[in-house]
């Protein structure tokens, strides 16, 4: 009798014993702002580089710089032996000038000339008036000295007199006539010629200024000069060396930077114009310099088996030293950010869609009771979880949910709603929650 009641006490006892404590490790629950990144690889480049050549071959004569020098704009860099295109340029210039002063006397001479001629012409139309009333002065004569030979009151060698002169009265009206005509005419021609004259000096006037200005370009073409204001990195030249129209001085723009980055296909949809970036030097991870995305390449470019898409971001402030040209970097650009979130580890969410939830932790000296809380994951990025919170989540899923909360993050699915559960904080190099 005694063996059963003990029997019976024990399986009382063990049937009121607490189930053991499901082991797990738990973190507190933040608030605060949530950014998503999307993470590329990059080079810094400066935003201003040019590799100068000169235009036209030809003999160095002077090169005035040296790689690693600053060098302001306008500055000279070098210069080409120009001493056979300076004397062709002062030949055309010469040239030029004589012909210039050959084109401004020409139209006060050919107003000369027209005067000339004008007078010519009117010379010749008066003789022509004058010779036109002689021959009708002897045809008059003649007519009367027939009249009279008709009737016997002049003799025959009086009529023939009469006619001989209006012969000579007609021949002198031709001539009259011509001389008048030819007049005419070359005063018509020196209009005509006077225009072709001026034609072709003002032509030889352009064609001098076109070989003039084209001496000079090529003067200009052989000297190079600095650009912008930068510092020189490549001197590939030499004086005395012949060149032709290969590049053979670099300038760079260092005060103004950015980067050329490189983002893998699946991840560049969520890029766009305008978006904040960090910069973080492969040199120093520590650094992180602000920047925007300023251009994205409508082509992507085959790397493998996939693509990455080319971008160019700009420094929201000069970088100063911290980078410099040609420097690799991480480019860490912001898709997504929310200003008030609940931020959740990532481990801590099981389940999915609308169905998540976290099983949070109400602790009592270093053993708790499990409680599943349904939450809606807003996004994510490769840490945490973001969980709205503030005045529009009350009442929603997560809304029971606070800054300071403790979630367990091991062996979630294993935990059932209600199970006792023993925690220990994860080793973050601080002092643990719980045993």
């Amino acid at each position: 009798m005694v063996l059963v009641v003990l029997v019976a006490a024990v399986a009382v006892w063990q049937a009121r014993r607490p189930a053991p404590a499901v082991a797990t490790v738990v973190e507190p629950l933040a608030r605060g702002p949530f950014v998503r990144e999307v993470t590329g690889t990059g080079v810094v480049e400066a935003a201003r580089e040019r590799a100068l050549a000169f235009e036209g071959g030809g003999s160095v004569a002077e090169v005035r710089v040296v790689e690693g020098v600053t060098v302001e704009a306008g500055e000279v860099l070098a210069r080409l032996d120009v001493a056979a295109l300076e004397r062709d340029a002062e030949a055309v210039r010469a040239s030029l000038a004589s012909a210039r002063a050959d084109r401004a006397r020409l139209e006060p001479q050919q107003r000369v000339d027209r005067l000339e001629l004008e007078s010519s012409v009117r010379q010749a139309e008066d003789a022509l008036v004058r010779a036109e009333r002689a021959r009708d002065d002897a045809a008059r004569e003649a007519q009367l000295a027939q009249q009279l030979f008709d009737v016997g009151a002049t003799a025959s060698v009086a009529l023939r007199a009469a006619e001989e002169a209006l012969d000579a009265a007609e021949r002198a009206l031709q001539q009259a006539r011509l001389t008048a005509s030819s007049a005419r005419s070359r005063l018509t021609n020196l209009d005509q010629l006077a225009a072709a004259q001026i034609a072709a000096s003002d032509a030889q006037l352009a064609q001098l200024e076109i070989n003039l200005r084209n001496l000079e370009a090529r003067l200009q073409d052989a000297v190079l000069v600095a650009p912008f204001a930068g510092v020189v990195t490549v001197v590939s030249v030499r004086s005395g060396d012949r060149v032709g129209t290969q590049p053979v001085i670099s300038v760079v723009d260092t005060d103004e930077l950015q980067v050329r980055g490189r983002f893998d296909e699946n991840r560049a949809v969520e890029l766009f114009v305008g978006q904040s970036a960090a910069i973080v030097p492969d040199a120093d991870a520590s650094v992180r310099l602000a920047a925007s995305l300023d251009r994205i390449s409508p082509v992507a470019q085959r790397d493998g088996a996939g693509a990455q898409v080319s971008a160019v971001l700009t420094f929201d402030e000069p970088p100063g030293a911290t980078v410099r040209p040609g420097y690799t970097v991480t480019v860490r650009v912001r898709v997504r950010e929310i200003a008030d979130a609940l931020l959740v580890p990532l481990e801590a969410i099981s389940g999915s869609g609308e169905a998540s939830y976290v099983v949070r932790v109400l602790a009592d000296d270093g053993v708790g009771t499990a409680e599943h809380v349904p939450v809606e994951v807003l996004e994510r990025n490769p840490t945490v979880a973001a969980v709205r919170v503030g005045p529009v989540a009350e009442g929603t899923a997560g809304a029971g949910l606070r800054a300071g909360d403790l979630v367990a993050v091991v062996d979630v699915d294993a935990i059932a709603d209600g199970d006792r559960v023993s925690f220990a904080a994860p080793d973050r190099g601080g002092a643990g929650l719980g045993d």
